[in-house]
């Protein structure tokens, strides 16, 4: 049985919320300042490719449509993995392939793409009812009598060939921040079973091939500086329980503006900015898409922060749309903590993870690609993650999901580079909540 790693953490800071050292209030209507770091910047992923990741975007939409989420499919799709170095469209299929699929073939041919189309064992709807069906199984086990038990995260693998499952072992935390460690994980929670009787157990429960592996379990993510009405994404959060979150997109959700921030941070109580104004009071929550919508004293925009964490002139682009999230796809993160990281890429989509025992759905995990660089840091829970839809990187950006917490190992912060330098934990990769799952499923309206 073959293994694979994939070791996953969910950040969050709860040291006492104060402003971001250094750096001032963003003034709304203020030029913007040469030099200052920014998705532009940043991006290390060359701008061809970036093209082509949008153009392969594009016709997996037209297969998938863009109705659902990244976790929830009919019929016999498989899954899709995106190629844009290559300019391919991996396409798993079970059964007969239906003629529209042909016909997005024949197109993306003329235009110098391809999608290519391999059969799979199990479709995507069958590998997602197992999937559900583990996760039954193990609700209210014990880990010592019932290793299943002990899963944090079941992702279905894009090529249809089973699931990948990563659960608690006695050794799994070892990656995990200092503050996670403190908080220990329930023994009924952890097994010391290899990964191949892990994986044998599970796939014999839910009739598919099953990895497995043991990683560490996600831990919640909780902290740019001050913001006002109209209040905008990436800005820093105090949440009503006195920790650094950071905000969400605008937009308006049950007839009211509100900005989404991660459930973790808070389901009620007022939320204030870095200059102690009331920003807004939680309203309408979503647990299993760890997401609260935070009703707004003012108005929300329709813009992100996107330069370093202290930029003092409040760098900031334009949400234009947002998207779906596909295997392969490159994203920017822009949490008030760490500010704007890019060339993160998707590893998975669509996945379920355990976090203390709460499932937590259509979760995106993506790593960084460039090993100096960090992809999300405690305190950036809540705050945007975007992709550039014409590959410019340019003022018009996508709005792909809302930061819940990290995925990967723990890495050294760059002295420079966080809000609270020796305070947080930084991480080589993020996990984040789909935006698809915010506007199909909990009926969000996002402002562009």
């Amino acid at each position: 049985m073959t293994t694979v790693v994939i070791a996953t953490a969910l950040i969050s800071a709860t040291f006492a919320a104060a402003p971001i050292a250094d750096a001032a209030k963003p003034a709304k209507d203020s030029p913007v300042a040469a030099g200052s770091p920014t998705s532009s910047t940043l991006v290390t992923v060359d701008k061809a490719t970036l093209r082509r990741q949008a153009q392969l975007d594009a016709l997996a939409d037209e297969i998938t449509g863009t109705a659902g989420t990244e976790s929830e499919h009919t019929g016999g799709y498989a899954g899709i993995v995106v190629h844009p170095e290559t300019g391919e469209l991996a396409l798993y299929w079970k059964g007969a392939v239906p003629q529209k699929i042909r016909d997005v073939q024949s197109r993306a041919t003329n235009t110098g793409l391809k999608v290519v189309v391999s059969a799979a064992a199990h479709s995507a709807q069958e590998l997602e009812t197992a999937r559900d069906a583990l996760e039954k199984h193990a609700k209210g086990k014990d880990a010592a009598t019932e290793p299943i038990a002990a899963w944090n995260s079941v992702a279905v693998l894009p090529d249809g060939s089973g699931l990948s499952v990563t659960y608690n072992s006695p050794t799994s935390q070892s990656t995990q921040s200092v503050k996670a460690k403190a908080h220990t994980i329930a023994q009924q929670r952890i097994t010391d079973a290899s990964p191949v009787d892990f994986a044998t157990r599970a796939q014999a429960l839910v009739g598919v091939p099953v990895q497995a592996a043991p990683a560490p379990e996600m831990e919640d993510t909780y902290w740019r500086g001050d913001d006002s009405s109209p209040f905008w994404a990436g800005a820093q959060l105090i949440t009503p329980s006195n920790a650094f979150c950071s905000s969400g997109f605008g937009g308006s959700h049950a007839g009211g503006n509100v900005v989404l921030t991660a459930s973790h941070c808070g389901t009620s109580g007022t939320f204030i900015t870095g200059s102690n104004s009331v920003e807004g009071w939680a309203g309408d929550y979503s647990l299993d898409y760890d997401t609260t919508f935070v009703n707004l004293n003012g108005s929300a925009g329709t813009q992100f922060y996107d330069g370093a964490w202290n930029d003092p002139n409040g760098y900031h682009k334009h949400i234009a749309s947002w998207g779906l999230n596909r295997v392969g796809d490159y994203v920017c993160t822009s949490g008030a903590m760490s500010g704007v990281h890019c060339g993160l890429q998707v590893k998975y989509a669509g996945v379920d993870a355990s976090i203390g025992g709460i499932t937590r759905h259509n979760v995106v995990q993506a790593l960084r690609t460039d090993s100096y660089a960090i992809a999300s840091a405690q305190g950036d829970s809540g705050g945007p993650v975007v992709a550039s839809p014409d590959s410019s990187y340019g003022n018009d950006m996508q709005a792909r999901g809302l930061i819940s917490g990290s995925y990967g190992e723990v890495v050294v912060c760059p002295t420079w580079g966080v809000g609270t330098a020796g305070q947080t934990t930084c991480f080589s990769g993020v996990s984040y909540i789909g935006m698809s799952a915010i506007v199909n499923t909990l009926g969000f309206t996002l402002y562009t």
